[in-house]
């Protein structure tokens, strides 16, 4: 779940708080007309109390009643899993949600001091912090509408303190008159540690040749009685290999580039801004008769997608070889038509056109294009659908690799990443390794070892990548 998921599961929620404060605060108003003569209300700790419960049912809703039960039984007991994924996959989408997990417990630490006196205690803003974040995680637990995570444990509790240390560095500087030296400290201290730390991961991540690789796990597979089959044979001589580079990856000018040559190709007006879907990047289009077109951005590799919110099954009559001349002139102009690439029309309304498959990447080390590119025509001139599948590597240069054996020491400690994990009692058979590529992070195309082979059964074939470069 990314951050705009969240804030768009928020909304309902944030309403319905809304409407209860609304409701409270009336029936405080009639409760004060007809009985404040016999019973009194601090005004101020009202409001508190009913923020709070306001802050409870939105923090319930985005935790618990806002997911499908789709995680039953799953927990995670990796303490700072959270930071290695996101470290792995240098995820901005990651990073804002550990900020978000703090974020979202700062008003229990700011407001449980303003209730009442006694949780001017830190132990006891502590406690209750933890109380209520083990009530969440275990009902999510139980009713499958999240995963256990000690990390949310963490950043809950962490939230909760930095709000308790802010507020109570006011209460204490409007109670002595002056302001105080230590509860300004404390009160700075969590957000200071955490600028310090993302910045720290910024400059090493700069710092490094390459980038990191998304797949790597953030925490290693239990290997306790998987029982591992080995039916291929292994290499222990290491090697070198070559390393390519795509500037495609994470180029936000190409975006823009792209969704100008769009626009302008098909007199189309862009609607908003550049959307985080994500780890991907959208731009919505209109036309003059009010459809609705969308460029999608892939991050990862540099590929990206143009469609037709208004696709239409039905075969249109379409002049085939007019809109194809027309496509390559302006794909040809923009700089993006693939060269060398074979075409063939695939049917009546869908065009196409396929650059050979790179074969020995180790070793040949020369600059090579790869992928295809897949175009559903429409009769407003305006495709209903493009695929630009096309990647172009920059030979960087030699590498060295470690050995197959030494691959399959790393994935018989658990260090690689599967959808659904091992369990006890498991037959993991490795049949088959060979040497492939994938995008890091920062766009090079790294060698990988691609061990194939299934769980228990031979059907259920799986797929594991360990990194080759030391």
């Amino acid at each position: 779940m990314d951050l705009l998921s969240v804030v768009s599961g928020l909304l309902p929620y944030i309403k319905y708080s809304i409407f209860i404060f609304v409701i409270l605060m009336i029936g405080y108003f009639v409760f004060k007309i007809f009985f404040q003569k016999k019973y009194t209300i601090n005004l101020s700790k009202f409001i508190f109390i009913i923020l709070l419960i306001c802050w409870g049912i939105v923090v319930l809703g985005i935790t618990t009643l806002n997911r499908p039960a789709m995680f039953a039984g799953q927990f995670n007991l990796s303490l700072l899993s959270s930071y290695v994924s996101s470290w792995n996959k240098w995820s901005v989408s990651e990073f804002q949600l550990i900020i978000f997990n703090m974020l979202m417990f700062v008003p229990l630490g700011v407001l449980l001091p303003l209730i009442h006196k006694k949780n001017k205690s830190f132990s006891r803003v502590l406690v209750i912090t933890i109380v209520f974040t083990l009530c969440i995680e275990i009902f999510q637990f139980v009713s499958g509408k999240g995963i256990f995570e000690l990390d949310d444990l963490l950043h809950n509790t962490i939230g909760s303190l930095a709000g308790y240390f802010f507020v109570m560095a006011i209460i204490l500087s409007i109670e002595q008159r002056k302001l105080k030296f230590a509860p300004i400290v404390k009160a700075i201290s969590i957000p200071i540690f955490f600028v310090a730390l993302f910045g720290v991961a910024t400059v090493i991540y700069n710092a490094q040749e390459f980038g990191n690789l998304p797949f790597e796990p953030s925490q290693k597979q239990n290997m306790d009685q998987i029982d591992v089959e080995l039916e291929t044979k292994l290499s222990n001589k290491s090697s070198n290999a070559c390393v390519y580079y795509n500037s495609n990856v994470k180029d936000m000018k190409n975006i823009k580039s792209i969704s100008q040559s769009i626009a302008q190709q098909f007199e189309l007006q862009q609607q908003g801004g550049i959307r985080r879907e994500g780890e991907n990047r959208q731009l919505k289009f209109i036309d003059d008769e009010g459809l609705v077109y969308y460029l999608t951005y892939f991050m990862s590799n540099g590929f990206w997608s143009f469609s037709s919110e208004n696709y239409s099954e039905e075969p249109p009559k379409v002049d085939i070889e007019q809109q194809k001349q027309v496509i390559e002139n302006w794909l040809d102009n923009e700089g993006l038509f693939p060269s060398n690439a074979i075409y063939q029309q695939q049917d009546e309304r869908t065009i196409r056109w396929d650059l050979a498959e790179a074969v020995d990447l180790q070793t040949v080390c020369d600059d090579f294009s790869q992928g295809f590119l897949v175009i559903t025509l429409s009769d407003q001139q305006i495709p209903d659908n493009i695929i630009y599948d096309v990647s172009n590597n920059e030979i960087v240069g030699k590498e060295k690799i470690i050995s197959q054996q030494e691959a399959y020491e790393a994935l018989t400690n658990g260090k690689f990443n599967l959808f659904n994990p091992l369990q006890k009692g498991d037959t993991l058979t490795i049949t088959d390794v060979q040497l492939g590529y994938t995008y890091d992070t920062k766009g090079y195309y790294q060698p990988i070892y691609v061990f194939t082979g299934s769980v228990n059964d031979p059907d259920s074939t799986v797929e594991i990548s360990i990194p080759a470069i030391p």
